[in-house]
């Protein structure tokens, strides 16, 4: 019988594998990088840097083909956010329209994302509100919500809801959890919602949880398995590389000094009117033996290898101009200087040994790019048109304000694009420094 599920799991695996190499083919143009450097054998941690939801699904079927048969079926095991496995999970995802979501949250997933090979890991700064209610609900009862939650978080769930604080206040807290609350329960929180003496025992027990977690995928690395995870824990929310939690290097500690750490990169070509956006995955060579290494170290070691195997593209670029174009003063330009400009940085950090897409290194094919980014640009109204071939950027504000969790890229995409751009250039070498626009202007009769 044990024989039987193992077949069915690695079948499942095998189908969940080809049918997401398939769907995310139909919206994006993908480009793998660095599949050379991948090990000849486990243990293998491999690190994902995150900036969208649909990264893994990307990645995985590719990466894991690549290495072995017996990694998609399975050797690798998956570290993924822990409210996966709790109630209303596709609920939480998939928030409208209101009569599917409410159909969906009565769908568990928890025993079918273990069998194909997921595994559940905590961030205790960033859980639904829900699961902070449900780990109250256990540990302290059914009491009412004002001896359990602050008092500044039950005004900001009264000011959300247009209802009395006093009246959630004396509600069970059973009675929170309604979907009535849906809109407030998915949002992602810290433990700070409680009191202060229940904040203490619920992080404790999330904490307990998290180590029992980090036992199971440490003893699975130890009998030779490997992993994927997320190291910083969440999505890029301004588009910068964020900080690494401390979970990493605890699990690999528990695991055999051999095991390797591969960094992946990822990076979107995003503002494009293009349907299908062309993205590029980028593995940098292993880090070896990663358990004998400092914790600083080991976090130094993953952020710079994303940083300098990511690849450049036109979205960066193109932002890197426009926003170093309305600081000098010079907000107008036209088609020829952006050209010029994307062209001529895309060669330089060539020449200084980093990722860039090669269509950036001829100028008719950045002409090409370029028009579909001012397109998009347009429409985003970060430029405005003033003649046949030229613009005015007019790019406002570059803060992201995002929630808990939530990526900034659409809210705010140049934004986010200048500092995925400002992220790239704070590693390797000086001459890969941003195109002043005076030596644009200079050149901008150079391109075709």
């Amino acid at each position: 019988m044990r024989h039987l599920a193992a077949v069915l799991a690695a079948c499942s695996r095998v189908l969940i594998a080809g049918i997401l190499w398939i769907g995310v083919r139909l919206f994006h143009k993908i480009e793998f990088h660095g599949l050379e450097h991948l090990p000849a054998h486990g243990p293998v941690y491999f690190a994902m840097a995150h900036k969208r939801d649909v990264d893994p699904m990307i990645e995985v079927p590719t990466i894991l083909a690549r290495w072995s048969w017996r990694a998609i079926t399975h050797d690798v095991l998956f570290a993924i956010r822990s409210d996966a496995f709790a109630p209303r999970f596709l609920s939480r995802i998939v928030p409208e329209p209101g009569w599917l979501s409410r159909l969906l949250g009565l769908l568990s997933l928890g025993g079918l994302l273990r069998f194909i090979g997921l595994r559940p890991i905590e961030n205790i700064h960033l859980r639904p509100i829900e699961l902070w209610l449900r780990n109250a609900l256990q540990g302290e009862g059914d009491r009412p919500a004002g001896e359990i939650l602050s008092p500044a978080f039950l005004q900001q769930w009264a000011h959300s809801v247009g209802e009395q604080a006093q009246r959630l206040a004396t509600a069970p807290l059973s009675g929170l959890l309604s979907w009535h609350y849906r809109t407030i329960l998915r949002r992602l929180s810290g433990a700070e919602i409680f009191q202060p003496e229940v904040y203490l025992r619920v992080k404790n027990r999330v904490l307990e949880e998290l180590r029992q977690q980090l036992t199971v995928l440490s003893a699975w690395l130890a009998r030779g398995g490997s992993l994927w995870g997320a190291p910083e824990g969440q999505l890029s929310p301004d588009g910068r590389v964020g900080p690494i939690t401390a979970a990493p290097h605890r699990l690999l500690r528990g695991g055999p000094p051999e095991t390797r750490v591969v960094p992946i990169a990822i990076m979107y070509d995003f503002m494009t009117v293009r349907r299908r956006k062309r993205v590029f995955v980028s593995l940098a060579p292993s880090i070896e033996r990663a358990p004998q290494l400092p914790q600083r170290e080991l976090h130094e070691r993953i952020r710079r290898a994303w940083l300098l195997s990511a690849h450049f593209t036109c979205t960066q670029l193109a932002s890197g101009f426009l926003v170093q174009r309305s600081k000098e003063g010079r907000a107008s330009f036209t088609l020829d200087e952006l050209v010029t400009a994307i062209n001529r940085q895309a060669l330089q950090l060539k020449r200084a040994g980093r990722q860039v897409d090669r269509r950036l290194l001829k100028a008719r094919s950045v002409r090409r790019l370029a028009r579909h980014y001012l397109k998009y640009a347009a429409h985003k109204q970060l430029v405005r048109r003033t003649g046949r071939r030229t613009w005015k950027a007019t790019i406002g504000s570059l803060s992201i304000q995002v929630g808990r969790g939530e990526a900034g890229y659409r809210q705010a995409p140049l934004a986010y694009a200048w500092n995925e751009l400002q992220d790239l250039l704070s590693v390797g070498l000086a001459s890969a420094a941003p195109v002043s626009a005076a030596s644009t202007a200079r050149q901008s009769g150079q391109a075709s």
